[in-house]
């Protein structure tokens, strides 16, 4: 147990505290969707150009990403409590200024403004979760994260669909941002009486040089897939990502320096000697690219270019979200005894046949029938996410020492929220420039770019460990 406890907190403290994080997980994930369904809302009653419908989507995941490693570190030194009721409180500021947003540029700002507090309170879910159970236990723990957060990305546009269409007190889409102040409320006073403050014991030191480099090296990356597209691809968008590269191992260097000459490290270098680590960061960002550019492309698809409004196009992704608990609450549980890694191969072969289903229907709509078909695909989906990403957090941290959670948290979501970010700047900005065109060819192109991820996913869970879900074996008895 860390140092910072006083004593064992019961089974009621644990599961409360579950409970509450779990809020801010579904807070800060229906917040990177919700936007989605009302794109066309922000087109027309804020003018929005698609440069700045992109940075409305991407900027939240932007700026989530690339503070995420310094809120983690930030969690193990000033305390996870403490960092994570800052996050929800700054996440509730920004909301209340998206919602009250007069133009597109201040809609922007505040969305940058909710992705720099999410960062700062997302990291300590997993790090709380990392100081309470034993490694063995986070697999039903982060199964329920997986549950709810795979719930949380597909009712953020069902959630939308709806405040859109109830059109509470002529306020048009605010609502979707104006709901959580109630909920981060409420959040909040019961966090303050029932978290752990946790934290790193001896606690780290800063790393300012590091958490310079850290952001630096990310922009230089995400910055070019989000403005290249609509500038042209101008010659600072093809060097930026050089520019990142170099970024990156001069802040490998520094690390390694640092952690030689015992000084404070944004991130212990042997937190990536773990090779269930290093396979789970690669696997959840590259999931994170399939997963953002589907939840954009559908509703876009939807609406923009078949006719349905935000309610419709909410209620056709109930079954995504239903397919995910499914796969989640009881094949992810019946299985994972049994198949252990293997299990995230079943959901990508099940998310493949979802993605193809979907392609074939939105790229030749003739309704009635096609309506069922699309949401089998749906279903399929969402039973493919569950059973790819609910595991996969408690198979990347069976090795991590309790010492760096939150380090190692905020490198574990910093690289789904920077596959996020990368997927809808992207692939997402090809397909948003592309289906203006040509709708049919534009989701053909996404839904091929999809496969060939979900098959590099199947190849990279070999790498995850054989027995991680299992109880560790009881010491030998004295002979």
């Amino acid at each position: 147990m860390n140092g910072s406890y006083e004593r064992q907190p019961t089974d009621r403290e644990r599961t409360i505290s579950v409970a509450v994080v779990t809020v801010a997980l579904m807070l800060e994930i229906i917040d990177g969707s919700v936007v989605n369904v009302a794109i066309p809302h922000f087109r027309s009653s804020l003018g929005a150009s698609t440069a700045q419908i992109e940075w409305i989507s991407a900027g939240y995941a932007f700026f989530f990403a690339i503070t995420l490693i310094p809120g983690g570190r930030m969690g193990d030194i000033f305390g996870y409590r403490r960092m994570f009721l800052s996050g929800m409180i700054g996440f509730a500021f920004a909301s209340a200024g998206c919602g009250l947003a007069p133009d597109a540029e201040t809609l922007i700002a505040m969305r940058i403004l909710q992705g720099f507090s999410g960062a700062l309170m997302g990291p300590q879910i997993l790090s709380i979760v990392q100081v309470l159970y034993a490694p063995h236990e986070r697999f039903k723990v982060m199964s329920i994260f997986g549950l709810l957060g795979g719930v949380a990305g597909v009712l953020g546009p069902i959630i939308g669909g709806v405040l859109i269409r109830a059109d509470i007190m002529g306020l048009g889409w605010r609502p979707i941002f104006l709901i959580n102040l109630p909920v981060v409320a409420v959040a909040v006073v019961i966090a303050m009486r029932v978290l752990p403050k946790g934290g790193a014991e001896p606690k780290p030191g800063l790393d300012l040089k590091g958490a310079l480099l850290n952001l630096l090296a990310f922009s230089a990356f995400l910055l070019p897939l989000i403005e290249g597209p609509a500038l042209g691809w101008p010659l600072w968008s093809r060097l930026m990502p050089g520019a990142g590269a170099l970024l990156l191992a001069l802040l490998w260097r520094h690390l390694r320096r640092r952690a030689r000459t015992a000084r404070p490290v944004l991130v212990p270098p042997n937190v990536f000697a773990s090779g269930a680590f290093r396979a789970g960061l690669s696997i959840a960002m590259v999931y994170q690219v399939v997963t953002g550019t589907l939840l954009i492309a559908v509703p876009v698809m939807l609406q923009s270019h078949l006719g349905f409004d935000p309610l419709e196009t909410a209620l056709l992704h109930v079954p995504f979200a239903a397919g995910a608990a499914l796969s989640i609450a009881v094949l992810g549980r019946r299985l994972l005894p049994y198949l252990g890694r293997k299990m995230p191969l079943i959901g990508v072969a099940g998310q493949i046949t979802g993605i193809l289903m979907m392609a074939n229907v939105l790229g030749d709509w003739d309704g009635g029938a096609d309506a069922l078909r699309l949401m089998a695909g749906f279903a399929l989906c969402g039973c493919g996410m569950g059973l790819i990403s609910a595991p996969l957090p408690a198979f990347a941290f069976v090795q991590i020492d309790q010492r760096n959670a939150g380090a190692a948290s905020g490198v574990f979501r910093a690289s789904q929220q920077l596959g996020m970010a990368i997927g809808i700047a992207s692939l997402g900005g090809i397909f948003l420039a592309q289906s203006t065109h040509d709708a049919t060819s534009a989701i053909w192109f996404l839904a091929k770019c999809q496969v060939a991820l979900l098959l590099v996913i199947a190849g990279l869970s070999r790498l995850l460990p054989t027995d991680a879900h299992k109880p560790a074996p009881a010491p030998a008895a004295p002979t």
